[in-house]
């Protein structure tokens, strides 16, 4: 297989998320590129440092009109994320380990913004090589439950660190807001 670089894949992704075509057009052209970069054992190993207490996003990429962003995902064994949407496009593709993910869809007209009636779409674990394509209504949860950390690579339409966006109880239909923040930037600095 062709080496094929972080610089790389960011210098062409900024070319596809930067033309004016669809979203669906925008995704379709980014997948392959994202399913080379996590077949190509070539991304820095900082993209990939774990926290103790929960999952961790570590900025790789996001330019300076933050029209985009680009993140390594960690998971250590036993690590969730909240049931949760991205308000925005994005694409994960797993570098290593397993992931496992459940979607969902809201039943629930929306009329009352602190609420949502969730009902659980499909479930699936996905290895390495697998890319996961979520449009801008996306919600899902992801899971670690394999022995060993799981490392992935994901690309949003947008600032996803900085963002206010949802976290979802499945029991009580409550909706929370969050911003995920990025685990190796301050608030202030200039990603690495």
């Amino acid at each position: 297989m062709t080496p094929y670089a972080l610089k790389q894949f960011i210098d062409e992704s900024d070319a596809i998320v930067r033309d004016q075509s669809s979203e669906s057009q925008k995704l379709a052209q980014v997948k392959p590129r994202l399913e080379q970069l996590i077949q190509s054992y070539d991304v820095p190993v900082q993209a990939f440092t774990p926290r103790q207490d929960r999952f961790a996003m570590n900025l790789l990429h996001m330019p300076l009109d933050k029209a985009y962003s680009i993140i390594g995902g960690v998971w250590k064994t036993g690590q969730t994320t909240p049931i949760h949407d991205h308000l925005t496009w994005a694409l994960i593709g797993v570098y290593s380990g397993q992931e496992h993910e459940t979607f969902y869809r809201r039943t629930y007209d929306k009329t009352d913004p602190r609420y949502a009636k969730l009902e659980k779409v499909s479930e699936r674990v996905n290895t390495k090589g697998h890319v996961t394509v979520l449009s801008h209504n996306g919600i899902y949860k992801v899971d670690n439950n394999s022995p060993e950390r799981t490392k992935s690579i994901h690309v949003y339409g947008r600032d996803i660190g900085n963002t206010e966006r949802h976290s979802y109880d499945p029991l009580t239909g409550a909706i929370g807001r969050f911003v995920s923040g990025y685990c190796n930037v301050l608030r202030d600095d200039e990603p690495y």
